[in-house]
Parts: C-alpha cells; structure tokens; sequence
C-alpha cells in the first residue's frame, strides 16, 4: 500500500519521520489528515558535530505546538512516543514489576484515550502531561524526558511524584 492510501485508510497516524520531514509531509497529506489522530513523536533535534545533538528550534518552543498548527482543522494531535530512545521503547516495553511510563500531551481528550490504549498495548504505562502546550516538557531535553532533565524510564508512582512537584504541570488520568 502506498503511504497516500496507507493515510487515507487509518484512524491513527504516527508521524515516525524527523522533525522537518513532518513538515513536508503534512502539506503533502493535508486533505487524508483530516479527521485522523495523528500521534507525533518527533523531537526538534539535529546532529550537533560533536558526536550529540542540539535542539533546532528556540528552548521555549516545541515541535509539538508547531506540528498542531500545520495541521488541516479535524486533525487531532498527540505527542507521544518520543520521550524515551528507541533502544528503552525495545528493551523496557511489558517492564516487571511495574511497567515504565511513556508521556504524552493533548487538547483532544478522546484522541488522548485512543493513543493511551496504544501505549498500554506497546507494554507502557500512559501518562498524560495536559495540553499540547505541555508537549515541550516531554520532548529531548525537556524536564520528563529521558534525555532531558528526568535523564531516565520512571514508573507511574515516581511520574507522580515528579508531576505534584513540578509547578503548573497536572497529572491526568489517561
């Protein structure tokens, strides 16, 4: 199936290509986009010559809130998936005894539910951060993202914990 009919059948679309590329391709698809929940995991990072990486757009913004504008009216965003490396999406899915915690941020309640059961079905626990505005703090470098402030996998009592500390920032139930 080709990647225009793949969009145009799905309910869920997960935006699994760098940061820029999701730019090209919401022009692209913009008319299959409507009506779909389309999950962003993307980080806005690039190699920085130094063996690391570097953030490509200003500290305070996300690419979660610039994705959210890009898209057509009826498409429902959630970041997600990409607070934790690809390695721990691998290596900690289905974790004993409690399972790890992957973040996500949505103004779109009904997609947030659909997009949790995905995470729960991926072996994680689902917590939600609030808002797309909150998307910035679970992205690389961000206070919850592994390779951020929170620097690791936390289950859902230590998500908790660090969320009832962090001012301004409301766990919510998946």
């Amino acid at each position: 199936m080709s990647i225009a009919d793949a969009v145009k059948t799905a309910d869920v679309v997960i935006l699994g290509i760098w940061f820029e590329t999701i730019k090209e391709f919401v022009v692209a698809h913009r008319a299959s986009l409507v009506g779909k929940i389309i999950v962003d995991p993307s980080n806005p990072i690039a190699p920085d010559g130094k063996g690391g990486f570097t953030k490509i757009i200003p500290a305070y913004q996300s690419s979660g809130q610039i994705i959210a504008r890009l898209l057509p009216e009826g498409a429902e965003l959630v970041k997600a998936f990409g607070t934790v490396s690809a390695g721990s999406l691998e290596t900690a899915a289905r974790r004993k005894p409690e399972p790890a915690v992957l973040f996500y941020a949505t103004d779109y309640p009904e997609a947030g539910r659909v997009v949790a059961k995905l995470i729960t079905a991926s072996g994680f626990a689902p917590v939600n951060v609030g808002g797309v505005d909150q998307s910035v703090r679970i992205e690389a470098f961000g206070e919850l993202s592994e390779y951020g402030k929170l620097g690791r996998l936390v289950t859902s009592k230590e998500a908790e914990a660090i969320i009832s500390r962090a001012p301004g920032l409301q766990l919510k139930s998946a």
